[in-house]
């Protein structure tokens, strides 16, 4: 189930119109008395669904204990995350034989990630999806980004927050990028008094990369704002007197209320904000996707927590927007 030229087509087409597509799926099996909850994941990250059976994971010595081991797909070597054990819970011997690996990919890093079900493909439109609240349903709120509903129904759909369990399963992967902020601060980069004295505007719905963001700016001097959607910012913005006050912007792609895309797509529509600087800053890090957003208007378009990769952005928007 390879994603095809025309997917990547209608992907890129409801992004621009602050859309998504959701593949939902469950991450425990239904029993008499017990319907699991639904979870969705943007299917523009995912590459392959795979039937658990067909593929033997092959031990990964001293890895972390939610890593199961790898497996082999055409030659290639995947880490197999135990998504239900990061949830809490143990699937058995002959669930995992029932099971599903999705092969996701996250700013050019596969994994395979087991769940139990596929539930289907579902259109969302971005201000369906709801920044993340107190359910009274039994789910961890502190791994949830953002929910929906399933179509025609008021069953809850949660999103994970990928990024947070990415950095929780491969812990030698996050020391590695959390080091690279705290360190950047000592390596003498040096902006003109413009970059320092205005602020960096970031739109970012995952906790951990905006603390990985905050604490990159930080360390360089900057001052920084986040927001936790597109719409968030969009309103900052708008009640500025003086945009003067904003050096450049970072943003996501997938957020609740409004996307990346909207952020770039109002910001280039107003006269006022059509010059400012945008970075996209996300996981989905595909030529489509870069190509698309550039043509929308964005500057720059760059694969999350690459440290060096925000440095050398910051020092080209100064060069091309501050260079007097």
């Amino acid at each position: 189930m390879s994603a095809t030229l025309e997917q990547v087509e209608k992907t890129a087409q409801l992004s621009k119109n602050n859309q998504l597509s959701l593949m939902i799926f469950q991450v425990q099996f239904a029993r008499e008395d017990y319907e699991p909850p639904y979870y969705g994941m943007n299917v523009f990250k995912v590459r392959e669904v795979l039937e658990a059976r067909a593929y033997e994971i092959s031990d990964m010595p001293d890895a972390n204990p939610l890593i199961e081991g790898m497996i082999e797909l055409r030659g290639v070597y995947l880490p197999v995350i135990d998504l239900p054990k990061w949830m809490g819970f143990d699937m058995t011997e002959e669930e995992r034989e029932k099971s599903i690996i999705i092969v996701s990919d996250f700013s050019h890093n596969f994994v395979g990630l087991r769940v139990s079900y596929i539930h289907g493909v579902e259109e969302k439109n971005w201000s369906d999806i709801h920044p993340a609240g107190n359910y009274n349903v039994d789910v961890n709120t502190n791994q949830i980004v953002n929910h929906t509903y399933l179509d025609n129904s008021e069953t809850l759909c949660f999103i994970l927050d990928i990024e947070k369990l990415l950095i929780e399963a491969m812990p030698t992967m996050a020391e590695k990028i959390f080091a690279s902020a705290k360190q950047v601060g000592n390596q003498g980069h040096d902006f003109i008094d413009e970059i320092y004295n205005r602020t960096v505007l970031f739109a970012e719905d995952s906790k951990s990369i905006q603390k990985y963001m905050s604490s990159v700016f930080e360390q360089l001097g900057l001052k920084c704002k986040a927001f936790e959607n597109g719409q968030l910012l969009l309103d900052y913005i708008e009640e500025l007197e003086d945009l003067n006050e904003i050096s450049m912007i970072f943003t996501d792609l997938e957020m609740p209320v409004a996307s990346g895309h909207t952020v770039i797509r109002k910001l280039r529509e107003e006269p006022r904000t059509r010059q400012l600087p945008i970075i996209v800053h996300t996981s989905m890090t595909s030529d489509n996707n870069s190509r698309e957003v550039i043509e929308m208007g964005a500057n720059y378009f760059i694969g999350k927590v690459d440290t060096q990769l925000i440095v050398d952005t910051i020092k080209k928007v100064e060069k091309e927007f501050f260079n007097h």
